[in-house]
């Protein structure tokens, strides 16, 4: 099983609790300890039942909540590549345990095979990340400016696709930000608009269990518009996705807890389907008897 629960997603803080059966870790810390710490309560956990954290790049709005989670909790190791790991020491976080996480090289934790790859953001060493676990794909990118050849080799099998959806052009064009700003969040290394989704789902060799837009911006964007984007490129694509779930994070409370069970052995689906063949040719039998 694999599950993720955003506890909260935009532009002022990004932070999520992932889960590989009983293995838990968190992505990102861009909320206060006390925040983080409330959620994990709720779902009776404590920092102490973490595995380490997961830091995707040093911006505040994914960090904020670090140097107090670390200097609390001193034993939970950080997963980073060593460009955020320098950037975050010389902010002061350093926890005692590195891991460092290298674009393409797999790194394998109780069984969770985790692959790091390279996304286009203005950020020291960024990542997104492939997880697969139980015969499952999970894949995350929080924060990137366009669809590279690489994000979409680590997405285009995912059963769970992360992905940011940022900005509106309209509202983004309209918003108060100045221009400076908004040249660098269109930017190739800045941030996805509503519509920066459609690069990845339609060179999907798969459709995905469930799709998770986050990183929603409070300025230049809105979850309506979000939604009705994701929800006109499906009816363009009527034989496709019919069976794709939508899910869209928000910034103030925890979303909706997202699961992607194991996937039955085949000698198990082979049982149903005999069973449901079965069924319905003793179904048909009993029609035509009451005939």
């Amino acid at each position: 099983m694999i599950a993720i629960t955003f506890i909260g997603s935009g532009s002022k803080g990004n932070a999520a609790l992932i889960e590989f059966e009983k293995n838990f870790f968190l992505l990102d810390a861009g909320f206060s300890c006390k925040r983080i710490k409330e959620f994990l309560n709720l779902r009776n956990l404590d920092f102490k039942d973490l595995s380490g954290v997961f830091v995707t790049h040093e911006h505040e709005d994914h960090v904020k909540g670090l140097r107090v989670i670390f200097g609390k909790h001193p034993e939970l190791p950080l997963f980073c590549t060593k460009g955020t790991h320098c950037a975050l020491a010389s902010r002061g976080i350093a926890p005692k345990s590195f891991v460092d996480l290298k674009y393409g090289r797999e790194l394998e934790i109780a069984n969770i095979r985790c692959f790091p790859f390279k996304v286009p953001h203005d950020a020291t060493e960024p990542m997104g990340l492939r997880f697969d676990f139980g015969g499952r794909v999970m894949s995350i990118a929080t924060d990137l400016g366009h669809i590279t050849d690489e994000v979409l080799e680590n997405m285009k099998d995912a059963d769970l696709l992360c992905l940011e959806s940022n900005y509106d052009e309209g509202l983004l064009r309209s918003s108060i930000y100045p221009g400076w700003l908004k040249r660098r969040i269109r930017s190739p290394m800045g941030h996805l608009p509503n519509e920066g989704f459609r690069g990845v789902l339609s060179r999907m060799s798969k459709d995905p269990q469930i799709l998770a837009l986050m990183h929603v911006s409070q300025e230049s964007n809105t979850h309506y518009l979000v939604r009705e984007t994701v929800e006109n490129f499906f009816e363009l694509n009527p034989a496709r996705f019919a069976t794709t779930r939508l899910s869209i994070a928000v910034q103030d409370k925890p979303g909706e807890r997202l699961v992607l069970e194991r996937p039955l052995p085949e000698r198990i689906k082979r049982k149903i389907l005999v069973q449901n063949t079965f069924d319905s040719i003793w179904e048909n039998e009993e029609i035509r008897s009451v005939k």
